[in-house]
C-alpha cells in the first residue's frame, strides 16, 4: 500500500488539541514513527506523521477525521492553519534521537514497541 507523510501546524487553542488530535490520528492510520528496513521505530519531528492508504485522498480523508474526531471531543474549532500530505516511492533518509525496536510487523496497526539501545 502506498506510504504517505503528513505534516501539520494546529491553531492554538484552549485546551491544547494536540495530544488528542495525535491519539485521533493514530486510530486513523497516521503513526508519530517511521520503521526502516532493520524493524526500528524512528519517532518523527513533532507535528509530523506517516501512513499507508490506499490514495492520497484516502490519506487526507483520514487526517480530516482525527480532526473533526478532535473537534467533538474537546468541543472546540480545531484548525489545521497549514498542512501537507505527500506520497513517497523511495526510501527516505531520516533519523532521529528517539528509536525503538519494533515487536510486530509493520503493516500491523495494533504496533507496540519496546525500548532500544
Amino acid at each position: 500500500m502506498p506510504q504517505f507523510i503528513a505534516s501539520y501546524d494546529l491553531k492554538v487553542a484552549k485546551p491544547d488539541p494536540h495530544d488528542n488530535f495525535l491519539t485521533n490520528a493514530m486510530e486513523h492510520g497516521w503513526y508519530p514513527w517511521i520503521l526502516d528496513d532493520d524493524d526500528t521505530l524512528f519517532t518523527l519531528p513533532n507535528t509530523t506523521l506517516e501512513g499507508s492508504f490506499v490514495d492520497q485522498m484516502q490519506a487526507l480523508a483520514a487526517l480530516n477525521a482525527a480532526r473533526a474526531q478532535t473537534e467533538k471531543e474537546l468541543g472546540i474549532r480545531i484548525t489545521m492553519e497549514k498542512w501537507i500530505v505527500a506520497q513517497y516511492v523511495v526510501d527516505p533518509a531520516f533519523d532521529s534521537n528517539e528509536k525503538e525496536k519494533a515487536r510486530n510487523s509493520p503493516g500491523d496497526t495494533s504496533l507496540s514497541i519496546q525500548a532500544g539501545d
